[in-house]
């Protein structure tokens, strides 16, 4: 009884109760991946590849700790005396220890248990516990050893209150050490690696047979969990998948990786991997974020719902086994020739254990060469004539016909592929395939990937045009199974809808009947926050509105606007910096200058001040909270200004001092230039940072840059539309400077943009709440536990999107699911908070359909469902529920106010429903 309360504690500790059998994962790799890891009950972990475990997961996470060996690496291996040691291990390198020492091991204790305790581990994972075996011969020298174990297995209890461990083996210490075990692992029931032969063979099944039957005795006569770790190739992935089905048909917890266990293997849960390394060709010192890479390939990616991880090719790549941690790497280059050596090596070996790889623009490999050969990639001449197409995939000519001059960029051979070309060309008697997709991922090779369109009819611009469907292309050469996909445009299947505001010019003298000569945040807090009372985030430029700033004759007048706004409870506050950069790395490379040597303005001309990073962000918050914000509201954000690149120090100062972040990518999709080349990212990780792309841009591109027409922001609806239908890729983000409110004509484009958002189905949420659920979407985690569906996140985003081939949840007998909705443009599944686990339907339970509020509370009943709601304007909601069901909330009987089928809507005129009860037993 003792044993099992520990072991739901471990749970609980883990921040769910699952009913589901336990799971565990072996992970000795360096960059763990802690995230991945909390889909795991049980985590063990190599500490000398981490300094600490995360606080929230102690409770689960084991430090490898070998007992009965040394590797000579290990940094308390020096001390170890040449008396304390049996003798070796070659298979490993390793010296075998002498346990029936009491000085080893107390040695033990003092140099391996205690550095980890005050580490924060409190779990343990005990290894080579029959390494004695190797070395001791006799009956009095192998009783002498399992006793030494035996002791200083006891000893670590008794001298760390509450450690808890797992034994690999061991089977013999069990009768005095079982209190304080968890779980009891083997290596090898079906699968073993074999370090003298270098390779997998299979286990015997005499092997095996004693195995499972030292396994049954663990577990009727202690009630202890046992575990297999067994070993298959990275690249065979399907084999993995199927030992650790046939190790769970024994009641026994499986995890299958690799001999290093440096790979998410497969266990109960397999995660499907999320991460995806993308690679650009833009050297140090230059704008990174505007290599091509960044401007197209990151927005189809983390549509698919993949989270980038971005780096430059001569950068350090991830180390350990990539596959089960990476879906894959795609590369965009144009530079081929700064391609390193030993990139391209590293590039060769991810594919041959199994790493899908895309090529985007320029192959990172030169054709013919040794790492070629992996990909199946040969040299082929130049042509000669012009080429001609010779098979076209219906996803080529995605947004633009093909070029009339055909080139050929990395002339090559695809040989010994089974492979889908998407574009193959001839010129004489020689082929060209330039985009396919293959067994090892796929490439697509300029000019075939994106290209400049020149102006046209419709268009006064050049524009770019993705020359391949980019989402179907990376789907397949990603080989992405199909699974619920994060998505942050929506929450309870309406499209988001927010309003952010940067702060520029709010001094400006309006042009507006009725307030001339006033300042334009005075027109705006009357023509339109007075008006539309929907969760808004303004903020201001210090130096505009202080005393400290240009304008100090006018900052009580400024002020005093500031603070009326503030006031609004549907309003929040966020700081635009003290003194606008322009351009954020020139200004930080100039602090004391506000324009660069040709003139140019880099930030504004803030009297006595040389730029100071910590001033710009910190300091103009504080400054907003003690003079412009009403008691108890703080600043939530910081909106970039400028050219809004800002640098890994600036991401860090804000995140540090619990600013979230958000501006820049310069969504700007419109009827006269309707590609998705124009469709940006979310936002980009810098470094350990991550910034937040805004969703649209504001005014000043609709207007000429502020030049005219001013009433051009009301083309901002187009933006809204084609980011909506076919395919939703962004909330409704109504995104504008002060200044806007200075011109009658911007004015009233303004106004038709709010009233087109609020005639929309939408679900009005703060900026702070969208940015939340970008950080989310990148720290979410999926995983397959058999026929269902796991997931685990951090409770602000709150939507799944499911692809074709994703069945809709079956809802009785779900975890965290509150309903779907499978119209266009989902399907949507909506979450109830950050973790879920569901099977396949659809059923005929009830669930939500749609809401404009945010679930507060959810549980499903024997009778139906409890819940509670929570919005900024007044709530409507629409229920799936059998007939014969009612919906009563503090004793009275909610009606319907519309019904079509099973689907019942209901609306109330209040923001917030505690306790809504569908009762649908009587």
């Amino acid at each position: 009884m003792i044993r099992l309360f520990l072991f739901v504690l471990v749970l609980a500790l883990a921040g769910v109760a699952r009913a589901t059998p336990p799971s565990a994962a072996f992970y000795y790799g360096p960059d763990i991946p802690w995230r991945e890891l909390t889909l795991f009950d049980l985590v063990v972990i190599e500490p000398a590849q981490t300094d600490s475990p995360p606080p929230d997961q102690v409770g689960r996470v084991y430090a490898y700790v070998s007992l009965g060996e040394v590797l000579p690496s290990r940094d308390y291996a020096a001390g170890i005396r040449a008396d304390w040691v049996l003798g070796d291990n070659p298979d490993w390198q390793t010296r075998v220890l002498d346990l029936a020492n009491p000085e080893l091991r107390r040695y033990l204790m003092d140099r391996v248990i205690e550095p980890l305790w005050d580490q924060g581990y409190r779990h343990f994972f005990f290894d080579t516990l029959d390494s004695y075996r190797l070395a001791a011969t006799g009956e009095a020298a192998l009783t002498a050893q399992r006793r030494g174990l035996e002791t200083l297995i006891q000893d670590i209890a008794e001298s760390f209150p509450g450690a808890r461990f797992i034994l690999n083996r061991g089977f013999e210490l069990l009768p005095s050490v079982h209190d304080h075990v968890d779980a009891v692992a083997a290596e090898s029931l079906y699968q073993r690696w074999r370090p003298d032969l270098q390779r997998y063979q299979p286990v015997s099944e005499e092997d095996r047979r004693w195995l499972l039957d030292r396994f049954e005795e663990v577990r009727r006569d202690y009630g202890i969990p046992t575990i297999a770790i067994d070993y298959a190739a990275p690249e065979d992935r399907q084999r993995a998948r199927e030992i650790a089905d046939l190790i769970a048909r024994h009641d026994v917890i499986p995890w299958v990786s690799n001999p290093a266990l440096d790979m998410l293997g497969v266990g109960r849960r397999e995660v499907l991997p999320r991460r995806v390394l993308m690679i650009h060709g833009t050297p140090p010192g230059q704008i990174w974020e505007q290599s091509e890479l960044v401007r197209f390939a990151v927005m189809p990616a983390q549509y698919l719902g993949l989270v980038p991880d971005i780096r430059y090719h001569e950068d350090a790549m991830p180390a350990g086994t990539l596959r089960g941690r990476y879906a894959g790497i795609i590369t965009w280059l144009d530079e081929p020739e700064r391609v390193g050596e030993g990139f391209r090596r590293w590039l060769a070996e991810q594919a041959r254990a199994g790493v899908p790889v895309v090529m985007l623009g320029r192959l990172p490999v030169t054709a013919g060469g040794r790492e070629a050969s992996v990909f199946g990639l040969s040299p082929s001449p130049q042509p000669t004539t012009p080429p001609r197409v010779v098979h076209q995939a219906p996803g080529m000519a995605f947004e633009a016909p093909l070029p009339g001059l055909l080139d050929v960029a990395d002339p090559v051979f695809l040989e010994g592929q089974s492979r889908q070309d998407w574009l193959t060309l001839a010129a004489g008697k020689d082929r060209y395939t330039v985009a396919a997709v293959t067994d090892w991922g796929g490439f697509a090779l300029d000019p075939f990937v994106v290209r400049s369109v020149l102006p046209s009819l419709d268009s006064e611009e050049i524009t770019d045009r993705w020359m391949l469907q980019p989402l179907d292309f990376l789907r397949s050469a990603l080989k992405l199974p199909p699974m619920p996909t994060p998505d942050v445009t929506t929450e309870n299947g309406r499209r988001l809808f927010f309003v952010h505001v940067d702060g520029d010019a709010f001094p400006s003298l309006a042009e507006v009947r009725g307030y001339r000569n006033q300042a334009a945040g005075e027109v705006l807090l009357q023509e339109i926050l007075k008006r539309y009372r929907i969760p808004t985030t303004i903020s201001v430029v210090e130096g505009e509105v202080a005393r400290t700033g240009l304008y100090p004759d006018r900052a009580g007048e400024l002020e005093d606007i500031a603070r009326r706004i503030f006031a609004l409870d549907h309003v929040e506050a966020a700081t635009h910096t003290y003194s606008h950069p322009f351009y954020w790395r020139e200004a930080l490379r100039h602090p004391g200058q506000s324009s660069s040597p040709d003139g140019a303005p880099i930030r504004l001309p803030v009297p006595d001040y040389s730029l100071d990073l910590e001033r710009e962000l910190i300091g103009s918050a504080r400054y907003m909270e003690k003079h412009l914000l009403p008691e108890g509201k703080s600043v939530k954000m910081v909106l970039w200004s400028g050219d809004t690149v800002p640098t890994e120090a600036a991401l860090s100062m804000a995140r540090e001092n619990g600013l979230l972040n958000m501006n820049g990518g310069d969504t700007l999709i419109t009827e006269s230039a309707p590609s998705w080349t124009l469709i940006k990212a979310l936002g980009l990780p810098k470094g350990d940072e991550y910034q937040v792309f805004a969703p649209n841009q504001n005014e000043n591109v609709y207007t000429g840059n502020w030049l005219g027409p001013y009433y051009g922001f009301q083309r901002v609806i187009e933006t809204f539309r084609l980011t909506e239908s076919p395919i939703r890729f962004k909330p409704i983000d109504i995104y504008y400077h002060t200044y806007i409110a200075s011109k009658n004509a911007s004015l009233t484009s303004l106004r038709k943009v709010y009233d087109w958002a609020l005639a929309q189905p939408v679900h009005p949420v703060f900026a702070s709440e969208y940015v939340s659920k970008v950080l989310d979407f990148n720290r979410m985690v999926m995983a397959r536990e058999g026929n269902a569906w796991v997931v685990s996140g951090g409770g602000d985003l709150r939507t799944l999107r499911l692809p074709e081939g994703v069945a809709p949840p079956a809802l009785a007998g779900s975890e965290g699911v509150a309903g779907y909705r499978d119209d266009a443009p989902g399907p949507y599944v909506h979450l109830s908070g950050g973790w879920a686990r569901w099977r396949p339907g659809p059923d005929a339970a009830p669930g939500l359909w749609e809401a404009n509020g945010r679930l507060t509370a959810f549980q499903r009943r024997e009778d139906g469902l409890m819940f509670s709601l929570r919005g900024y304007v007044p709530l409507t909601f629409t229920l799936v529920q059998p007939s014969g069901c009612r919906l009563r909330h503090q004793g009275r009987t909610l009606n319907p106010v519309d019904r079509e089928g099973t689907h019942y809507r209901y609306r109330s005129e209040r923001r917030e429903l505690d306790e809504l009860r569908l009762q649908c037993r009587p």
